[in-house]
């Protein structure tokens, strides 16, 4: 597990060493650096993927992260043009630290670098691990046909960075994967399929709902059929996902993901409450709680206070120790580098403080009505 990310001079931060627990929540106003945490960490896992990183060099852009050029990931403030990713692992009572550092090129998109771990170092690191998830914000939204890839889902189980390959995944393990009983929805306890279980977690998003990936023939294209339970026992008529509305088709790959996640991983999800209702959010906030609990290292960044409160119950039921969980969140001042501020998290749910700004906005537009 990752015990610490550290940046300098890397886009908002000047300089920076962020915490990691078992389950580390994100948060703060756009532009503040929280999805800077997440696109180091892409920058690290693409640039592996590519081989660029075991040749010394940090590709800007692939699949998990766009950055741009040099002059796009180089903190406005820098005395030396210079970026560092640091990551840390605390290991018997000691710290175990992988640098990158690279000249930031104004103009290019690979950059060398001239520090960096021994080869040898990398497979320690869950971040390169097998396994590996990283979902973006833009996320698949309702289509009638989804794509295969046979390397990233048989080779790598990877979902894609837009959950792409989700109807793929499902498709090739849904059957054949088991989950584990801690994540398992509390209402089909005994259900051990994934696919089992990725429908009975729908559920708390649309009532009677059931999801299936079908092949197309003759292609490398997968579809998904959405049903629902009518008055009897039976499903009716299967609809396109195109009628069900954003919600479900964007939830989908969160909530496989997390049911999918074996123990030694690290998942890493951007934005898991967009498009699902309050109390959608609230369960997705759960079920990261419930991943976490399993062993996965999980990486989140949200604006939903919904998903906070999520994971506080979790960790008040039991589901999670609080020590275990790290909430961060980030401000800018104007002109300024980010900053942040990590209130502590007790057996009972409540935070040690709430800092100015931290999924506070209720409370002052309820003032304000008030007034």
């Amino acid at each position: 597990m990752l015990d610490y990310i550290g940046l300098r001079n890397f886009k908002a931060f000047e300089q920076v060493e962020i915490e990691l627990g078992a389950l580390t929540l994100l948060s703060g106003l756009n532009g503040s650096g929280k999805s800077t945490i997440l696109q180091a960490l892409g920058l690290l896992r693409q640039s592996f993927d590519a081989r660029f990183l075991l040749e010394g060099s940090l590709a800007l852009n692939g699949d998990l992260v766009e950055l741009g050029t040099g002059r796009d990931v180089l903190y406005q403030g820098f005395e030396t043009p210079e970026i560092t990713v640091e990551l840390g692992q605390r290991v018997d009572e000691s710290d175990r630290v992988y640098r990158w550092c690279a000249p930031a090129s104004s103009d290019a998109d690979v950059l060398p670098c001239v520090a960096m771990p021994e080869k040898g170092a990398l497979p320690l690191l869950d971040l390169f691990a097998h396994g590996f998830q990283f979902l973006r914000a833009d996320r698949i939204t309702p289509a009638v046909t989804f794509p295969k890839s046979q390397n990233a889902v048989r080779q790598q189980l990877f979902l894609g960075a837009r959950g792409e390959f989700t109807a793929h995944f499902l498709l090739e393990f849904g059957e054949q994967m088991a989950t584990a009983e801690i994540v398992r929805s509390a209402d089909e306890p005994k259900a051990v399929s994934l696919i089992a279980q990725v429908n009975a977690w729908m559920q708390e998003f649309s009532p009677g709902v059931r999801v299936e990936p079908a092949s197309v023939p003759m292609t490398d294209l997968v579809r998904l059929v959405f049903s629902y339970r009518g008055e009897g026992a039976a499903y009716g008529d299967v609809l396109r996902p195109t009628n069900v509305g954003f919600g479900l088709t964007h939830a989908l790959p969160v909530v496989t993901a997390c049911l999918a996640a074996q123990p030694g991983t690290l998942l890493i999800v951007e934005n898991p409450e967009a498009q699902l209702h309050p109390r959608g959010q609230s369960t997705i906030g759960r079920l990261l709680a419930l991943t976490a609990a399993n062993g996965v290292q999980v990486i989140v960044e949200t604006h939903s206070d919904h998903v906070l409160n999520g994971i506080r119950l979790g960790v008040k039921d039991g589901l999670l120790a609080p020590e275990h969980a790290r909430l961060h969140f980030f401000s800018r001042q104007r002109g300024k580098p980010s900053g942040y501020e990590t209130p502590l998290l007790g057996s009972d749910g409540r935070l040690s403080y709430w800092p100015i700004g931290f999924f506070d906005q209720w409370e002052r537009s309820l003032d304000r009505l008030l007034d």
